[in-house]
């Protein structure tokens, strides 16, 4: 990736690159107040599902972890019913400030983009984008309409997305240290 114009289109703040599904939209832009309540509300329903088990959960009853699962499969079925024709995920780069994704993923035209923030989630938060740009094999873009509590809820998704990456990265170095020997 061309650092130039990464930082042209991302800033100098913290970025992170991820499998996210993302696409260009047609619906309305999401409420700014109500995105934000959303991205906000993800971590705490992220952190349930990517949690192993906890110190305490085997005093948890069988019946209590039976009906989560439940709940679980429940909020798949609902994901896949109410909209199932999400689009594929693509690596995607992302900052405060913009994103860049692979050429074609957005028409030249794209003004907003659809962000599914998790896969159980049916319904994408609908942001607004400049018109994108393409140089070689990346798109960028910056989005439109972020600022104040939605622009910090995003910086925060990001941070914890960061975050992520960097514990999952740790583990491999750990394991593979374990099975050398060290």
């Amino acid at each position: 990736m061309d650092q130039t114009s990464e930082n042209e289109f991302l800033g100098e703040e913290l970025r992170v690159s991820c499998p996210l599904m993302i696409g260009p939209s047609r619906r309305p832009l999401t409420d700014p107040v109500l995105a934000q309540r959303l991205i906000e509300r993800l971590d705490l329903f992220d952190d349930s599902q990517s949690r192993g088990p906890s110190a305490h959960e085997d005093e948890v009853a069988p019946e209590i972890q039976r009906l989560e699962h439940k709940l679980d499969l429940l909020l798949h079925l609902v994901a896949e019913s109410l909209h199932p024709e999400r689009p594929d995920p693509v690596a995607v780069t992302l900052s405060t400030c913009g994103l860049v994704l692979p050429a074609g993923t957005l028409p030249e035209d794209c003004d907003r983009v659809e962000v599914y923030l998790s896969r159980l989630l049916p319904q994408p938060c609908v942001l607004g984008v400049e018109t994108p740009t393409t140089r070689g094999t990346q798109q960028f873009t910056r989005w439109t309409g972020i600022e104040g509590p939605l622009e910090e809820a995003i910086g925060r998704w990001i941070f914890r997305l960061h975050r992520r990456e960097v514990a999952e990265k740790r583990q491999k170095v750990d394991a593979n240290r374990s099975q050398a020997g060290y």
